[in-house]
């Protein structure tokens, strides 16, 4: 519930408590509150109602711009109609907003009361409704109507005005449907990007479950305790887990685990899909501490000395019959492009792979089917009979694997090679329409010196002692 003025505020306060909605359910906010204060009423306010008992929060405009109250509502009610739009839409914007979890939110706002329709108050409630609907009408037209409106809405809340002017607003309409086709155009490339991420995710493996074992890895380096398995409703099973006790600079990955209202420690989650639409555990995502923490320690092992190295750069897998015809080598390379002044253009990781016979290598020239092997691959214990036969085979053949690898390099260097030189053509063309473009408006920051820059230069540099 909202209201502009302390006193109404304060009245209705009163009010709702002699109802019986007082007690835990309200919480109250105005702009005397200090801000840490207005944080635990908000954070109360959005916690679920299983952990909050706080369900009805009465606030004055102090509340309504920078606040997000969609986790848990979707009514609202406007003590009174503000002169100035803004307002009204700063508050409906509260829960009307990215995030709200109900298909309709409601809203309320007074107009003249009356018996059997006939308005009591200036006699001007239709005006109001009238006004309220071309207000939705121009804003779902143009998005914004507050420089049209505000100018009027006082005259015709007190009933001076019986219409709205909307020239200007017609005129606003008029202009922006030349940009309808720009808005259109932005939307493909939004899809396009989303369309780019999606196959970024897919080619860098960036699922939960590698993000996981990346973390899992990187606490072993440390040296740190590992992550425990944590029960959470509706989650599935080995997705959530608690954070372990870390001290010094791990410290830090702790950060943003309690509660805002409960201040428990919550548990965490590397899946979206786990973590959207609910408070009580904390997403751990790519940019967070824990993973970046994580993996700089494994970049790191790629650097590292043999005699300090903590990580085994070979491992045996196991694969699935239907996919192998028989004992298999996989090498996984790094793929840096350079230009001028040693630029990195461009990075990746490479595969190439082949099968290890008695006594020769046989390469296998399809990379899906190589990049299947390690999507099928699983973890094994390799007897050390078997390891020092792979062994003895992948030293007899290592001659004919480097050259499938320095092949597959080259195969994919010539791809990306034409790839770059497309980009490069693309960003030369853009480049030359900007200035194109602003060729033609002259530059605000054009200077006239007195005298030429040369002379006064000399000027200066004969005045030198």
């Amino acid at each position: 519930m909202f209201t502009e003025y302390r006193t109404t505020h304060q009245w209705m306060h009163e009010i709702l408590a002699s109802h019986g909605f007082g007690s835990d359910r309200l919480a109250i906010l105005h702009g005397g509150m200090p801000q840490d204060e207005r944080e635990r009423v908000k954070a109360a306010f959005q916690t679920s109602p299983k952990d909050s008992a706080v369900r009805i929060l009465l606030a004055t405009d102090a509340a309504s711009e920078g606040i997000d109250l969609q986790n848990h509502c979707n009514c609202l009610i406007h003590l009174e109609i503000p002169y100035n739009p803004n307002v009204m839409e700063q508050r409906n914007g509260r829960i009307d907003r990215h995030g709200q979890r109900q298909k309709e939110v409601l809203i309320w706002h007074p107009v003249d009361g009356g018996e059997q329709g006939k308005a009591t108050i200036g006699g001007h409630g239709d005006d109001i409704i009238r006004a309220l609907r071309k207000l939705e009408s121009m804003r779902a037209d143009m998005g914004s109507v507050n420089p049209v409106i505000a100018p009027q809405m006082s005259g015709l809340i007190e009933g001076s005005l019986k219409d709205l002017d909307t020239r200007l607003a017609e005129a606003k309409i008029a202009k922006a449907r030349r940009f309808v086709r720009a808005e259109r155009e932005l939307k493909d490339r939004v899809a396009k990007l989303h369309e780019r991420l999606l196959t970024t995710q897919q080619d860098f493996h960036l699922t939960p479950e590698h993000i996981l074992m990346a973390v899992k890895t990187g606490l072993v380096l440390a040296g740190r305790p590992p992550l425990e398995p944590f029960t959470l409703a509706d989650a599935p099973a080995r997705t959530v887990f608690k954070m372990p006790a870390l001290s010094g600079s791990w410290a830090r990955c702790l950060e943003g685990l309690r509660h805002p209202h409960t201040l428990q420690i919550r548990p965490i989650t590397f899946d979206h899909t786990v973590a959207t639409g609910r408070d009580d555990v904390v997403l751990v995502h790519l940019n967070h501490r824990l993973v970046q923490m994580c993996l700089r320690l494994l970049r790191a092992e790629v650097w590292a000395q043999d005699d300090v190295k903590k990580l085994h750069r070979v491992t045996v897998r196991s694969v699935p019959d239907a996919l192998i015809d028989g004992p298999a080598v996989v090498v996984t390379s790094r793929l840096v492009v350079t230009g001028g002044n040693h630029h990195r253009l461009h990075e990746e990781l490479t595969v190439a792979g082949g099968y290890l016979g008695d006594k020769s290598f046989r390469r296998e020239d399809g990379v899906t089917k190589v990049q299947q092997w390690l999507d099928q691959a699983k973890p094994m214990t390799a007897p050390d009979s078997l390891f020092d036969a792979l062994r003895v085979r992948f030293e007899r053949a290592q001659s004919a694997i480097l050259q499938a690898v320095d092949a597959r390099s080259k195969d994919r260097l010539k791809f990306l090679t034409s790839t770059l030189q497309s980009r490069k053509q693309q960003e030369i063309a853009d480049i030359g329409s900007v200035c194109q473009r602003y060729s033609n408006f002259p530059h605000p920051w054009s200077f006239k010196f007195p005298h030429p820059v040369e002379d006064r230069t000399r000027r200066n540099e004969r005045a030198r002692p």
